[in-house]
């Protein structure tokens, strides 16, 4: 166990509820959640755990780690998909069990008093009650974990941080005990994380009243001895690039912001591809081969950029944002020790920091003089709006449900973006091969048909939440969405392509 790991847990057994471990990549943070868990419980502060997790992805291979690494804790998780109890795992609605691991999307929404399992009761016309009160009951005993914490502030709107600011006001009005976990926090904390304790890595031990410093010398030793070497390439150049890594042995992960460009390039490649268009067990069969490393090349889009645990030796990527850029380059020489990396900086629309400054940076030590920590985001959007409906909406013991409808609809039917709204590959549509996607993003699918419950409906010339409510209310359930121009192990693809064979 790191250093500042066990610092954290020293802080959790005198006592401190709210800590936020603010700790590089590679350092094992995830790995390090039973065991907070563990302490916290020792310390008598709460006797169940949930951990959330920014992207399902993550969820769900922390999971099957965490039941093979900690037979001794009853484990469970909590979204939408029900794909994993065919491979044994419990899927827990209210957070019953000991150890449940959820989506932020989840856990925000149970905790406002939107429960997940009835939110098609939010959306429907007329009066019927919502058990708002029954998760919040199991969340209650519990401590929280907060995992990529930074992945709420890229959200433009404000919503997500909206959400999560009343979410932490009522874990603390609780006494509900929370950790937080990120390596990419910007000066935006100190505003969202207030009277917490900050544990994170210095060049000697320093312990102020709400800052740690921690000098872990073996993984500074470690991390010194990885080296980064960028240079800039084209779009055109990057299949030429990456066969020439994989040739030479090495392993060449990929990550643009940009699905169709992902695609193509998995086609060309002959390599995996991992972004959110891919169905359930697409996207298992790719991440099964990423983490077995069978493939030496990977591509994919910022979701498989966090929670990986897996070390490559080259990276091509865009450059999107600092923190993007600092998750990915941490997916390199992951492990330390002698290793030399290579990014590329992929030239795109988006103007990119100059080679020079990026070659001189320190990427794996936050606290040295030329590390990344200065390029971080200081400032975020909040919704003002949509956080003072969620703190007025839970000042009160009981909310009348018409009123919780009221703001359900005005925050357009979800708290942290748009709607989530499920997409089949095929009539039948079953889980396996369906994926989720935000309502506000299905433009572009060719969409052929709509499944709600039994029946078929047609397209609408719009995908709006007021359309989502008028089915929602018609049929009882949320609509899916099917498409023809779906291509095993790729994704959605153009018509034209469907078309002409």
């Amino acid at each position: 166990m790191r250093k500042a790991i066990l610092e954290a847990i020293e802080l959790i057994r005198s006592g401190h509820e709210y800590l936020v471990l603010e700790l590089p990549t590679g350092y094992g943070k995830t790995s390090a959640g039973p065991v907070i868990f563990k302490a916290f419980r020792e310390a008598g502060l709460c006797w169940k755990a949930i951990h959330v997790f920014p992207l399902r992805a993550t969820l769900h291979k922390t999971l099957e780690r965490y039941v093979e690494e900690y037979p001794g804790v009853e484990f469970a998780y909590q979204d939408g998909d029900t794909t994993l109890t065919s491979k044994g795992f419990v899927k827990d609605t209210y957070f019953r069990r000991e150890y449940v691991l959820t989506t932020l999307d989840s856990f925000i929404h149970n905790l406002l008093r939107a429960p997940i399992g009835e939110l098609h009761k939010l959306l429907k016309q007329g009066s019927k009650a919502i058990h708002y009160h029954v998760p919040f009951a199991y969340i209650y005993p519990s401590c929280v974990i907060l995992d990529e914490a930074h992945v709420a502030a890229r959200e433009e709107s404000g919503k997500s941080m909206a959400s999560l600011k009343v979410t932490l006001e009522v874990l603390r009005n609780a006494k509900v005990p929370v950790v937080v976990m990120s390596a990419t926090l910007g000066d935006w904390k100190w505003e969202v994380f207030k009277d917490f304790i900050f544990v994170g890595l210095g060049p000697r031990d320093v312990k102020d009243h709400n800052r740690i410093q921690v000098y872990d010398q073996e993984f500074e030793e470690r991390m010194s001895q990885v080296k980064y070497e960028f240079k800039k390439i084209t779009m055109g150049e990057i299949v030429d690039v990456a066969r020439k890594h994989a040739e030479q042995g090495e392993r060449v992960l990929i990550v643009l912001n940009d699905i169709k460009s992902v695609m193509d390039l998995s086609e060309s490649l002959e390599a995996p591809v991992i972004h959110s268009r891919l169905t359930r067990r697409d996207r298992r069969n790719a991440e099964e081969k990423l983490i077995s490393g069978s493939s030496r090349i990977i591509v994919g889009t910022s979701a498989v950029e966090a929670g990986v645990d897996v070390s490559f030796d080259v990276l091509i990527t865009s450059f999107d944002s600092w923190e993007s850029l600092v998750q990915r380059i941490g997916r390199v020489c992951r492990y330390g020790g002698p290793c030399s990396g290579r990014i590329y900086i992929v030239e795109r629309d988006r103007a990119s920091p100059d080679v020079g400054e990026l070659n001189g940076m320190e990427w794996r030590l936050p606290y040295a003089d030329n590390s990344y920590v200065k390029h971080l985001q200081e400032n975020v959007e909040v919704d003002r709006e949509l956080e003072w409906l969620l703190r007025n909406l839970l000042s009160y013991i009981h909310v009348p449900v018409r009123e919780l409808k009221d703001i359900f609809k005005k925050s357009e039917g979800s708290f942290l973006r748009s709607p989530l709204i499920e997409v089949c590959v095929n009539c039948e549509c079953r889980e396996d091969e369906s994926f989720t996607i935000s309502l506000e993003k299905t433009d572009d699918l060719h969409v052929v048909g709509v499944r709600a419950g039994e029946s078929f409906l047609s397209p609408p010339e719009q995908y709006s939440f007021e359309w989502l409510r008028q089915v929602v209310s018609e049929y009882g359930v949320f609509p899916k969405l099917i498409i023809k121009n779906y291509r095993e192990g790729y994704g959605p693809v153009p018509e034209e392509t469907v078309e002409g064979g």
